[in-house]
């Protein structure tokens, strides 16, 4: 399982950018079942003094705008590079992406992410690790949220609200994952902390990561 993250191919965040600050203008999403994309505004940029549309066709009367079926607005196809660009290749090379690639928000997010306007596109990073993962690995080891976060020197109150689906604090998140991918890094992280738990708690974490750690080993060799 990785523990890195991936940029979301049905989602982009769309800011607008000057000298001075960066505001959130709004989302682009594509709507798989649909097969539209939809832009979204944020309520604080639409409704600010000094906001501009994004193109005329995508007014800042609605929040929320749909495309025809299976075609994506025109001012995002005007900020992807054409192919028959000869520096299309290395414009990709340069971002991490296929010259094949053609789902246009992964190429908005990459190639296309900055242009002649003061709108820039950043991905939406993902990752396939989530609360989920979490709370199985507590029902597997029958330890509580106070246990837990205690051994792994996290907030009690930022894990519950992961777990409640309330939160997604990527840090958190990362860090438990990167706990679960290395366990040699967890039986580190619980000789720091191991007093703070009780000890059959401990005993049963040491075990589980001792155990993910052999079976690590066993598949590389």
């Amino acid at each position: 399982m990785s523990y890195l993250t991936k940029p979301n191919e049905y989602r982009l965040k769309i800011f607008h950018e000057s000298r001075k600050r960066r505001i959130l203008v709004g989302e682009l999403i594509y709507n798989k079942n649909k097969d539209k994309y939809e832009l979204i505004y944020d309520k604080n940029y639409a409704y600010s003094k000094n906001a501009i549309p994004i193109s005329p066709e995508l007014d800042l009367f609605k929040l929320h705008h749909q495309s025809k079926k299976g075609e994506i607005f025109s001012a995002f196809i005007d900020r992807i590079p054409d192919k028959s660009n000869p520096a299309y290749n290395d414009y990709c090379k340069a971002q991490g992406i296929s010259p094949a690639e053609k789902n246009p928000i992964i190429l908005l997010g990459s190639i296309g992410k900055r242009g002649p306007s003061s709108f820039v596109f950043e991905p939406v990073y993902s990752s396939e690790f989530d609360s989920t993962n979490i709370i199985k690995l507590r029902e597997q080891l029958q330890i509580t949220q106070h246990d837990l976060a205690e051994a792994l020197d996290i907030s009690k109150t930022t894990l519950q609200r992961i777990e409640a689906g309330v939160s997604r604090d990527l840090n958190t998140l990362k860090y438990i994952q990167i706990l679960l991918k290395f366990p040699e890094v967890a039986l580190w992280q619980l000789k720091q902390t191991g007093n703070r738990v009780h000890k059959d708690v401990l005993i049963k974490l040491v075990k589980y990561f001792k155990s993910t750690a052999s079976s690590k080993s066993k598949e590389k060799t």
